[in-house]
């Protein structure tokens, strides 16, 4: 009897074992840089795509190496952006703007069917956010009307240097917004107004600065180019934004809804982001999915984040 009980004793503490690691199992977790880290309801499956951690401590020398080219890239176009669009000189931006990136894949089922979203996460770097605030700032104070207006509302405007204090006060004091029916529909028709022009002029000045493409090589270019960009359009039905509460500290979550077409084909999406002020710089959040899924990836996130809604200011 006390061989049987022992037995059954040993069975039920296996069960019990093998039951609590596959519950542990099934939430998944995410780096989102910086040390903060997200975990999955158990109905969804992360699966990690890229990764390069924040802390160099964590990376091996291929991710060394994909973060140094990832920088290198991300400075070229800053800088190249700059220099087409600004209309004041400013300095360049130099240095690392990036600490680290993730990519994810999420899976998850439901009653409404299966669900799939990919989730992006870059973590700016506080040195290339302060060369930011630097740039926006000579803008704000010597750049042309239109450029000033864009940086009307400028984090410049408040502080000089960024810090996860500063960065969180600001956020918090976020009024919200959200925009739809006939405003949006009005923003919405100016962009695709501004589509072909704006993909032509960015052709155009890569093209100019090509010096070994010929140039009747860019004349075809550019001419597929123009052709190519009068068949792309978007479409959005709700953008908002808010300030709010998470695990993390206050950070602002927004959404677009909307799809892109071309040529007559259509594909629906659904954009959620989160940005989150940290000690060492700011982690951005994207999480792309078809817009049949925005409900499941809306309520997967805020259980994630423990998304808390703040009030905000003025």
């Amino acid at each position: 009897m006390r061989a049987l009980n022992k037995k059954v004793i040993t069975l039920a503490c296996a069960t019990c074992l093998t039951v609590g690691m596959g519950a542990v199992a099934c939430a998944d977790t995410v780096d989102l840089g910086y040390g903060m880290y997200g975990s999955t309801s158990p109905m969804v499956k992360a699966v990690e795509v890229m990764h390069v951690p924040t802390d160099a401590k964590l990376r091996n020398n291929e991710q060394s190496q994909m973060l140094l080219a990832a920088n290198k890239e991300a400075v070229n176009a800053i800088n190249a952006n700059l220099k087409w669009h600004s209309s004041v000189p400013v300095n360049p931006i130099k240095g690392e703007v990036l600490d680290g990136f993730s990519y994810y894949q999420l899976q998850g089922t439901d009653k409404q069917g299966h669900h799939v979203a990919s989730l992006l996460v870059i973590d700016y770097a506080k040195s290339g956010l302060d060369q930011t605030i630097g740039i926006d700032k000579t803008i704000s104070e010597k750049g042309s009307e239109a450029d000033k207006a864009k940086l009307k509302n400028s984090i410049s405007k408040h502080v000089s240097l960024y810090s996860k204090e500063n960065a969180q006060q600001q956020l918090a004091s976020l009024p919200g917004d959200t925009v739809e029916g006939a405003k949006l529909a009005k923003a919405v028709k100016a962009i695709n107004d501004n589509i072909p022009s704006h993909i032509n002029d960015t052709f155009d000045k890569l093209l100019a600065a090509d010096k070994k493409t010929s140039a009747k090589d860019k004349e075809a270019i550019s001419t597929f180019a123009g052709f190519m960009a009068k068949q792309l359009s978007v479409d959005a039905t709700h953008v908002a934004y808010k300030p709010v509460q998470t695990r993390y500290g206050t950070a602002v979550t927004g959404d677009v809804r909307g799809a892109v077409g071309f040529d007559g084909f259509r594909n629906s999406f659904a954009l959620i982001g989160y940005a989150i002020p940290a000690d060492k710089g700011l982690s951005l959040q994207f999480l792309y999915s078809d817009d049949t899924s925005y409900d499941y990836w809306t309520n997967e996130l805020n259980h994630m984040y423990q998304t808390q809604s703040l009030k905000g200011g003025k």
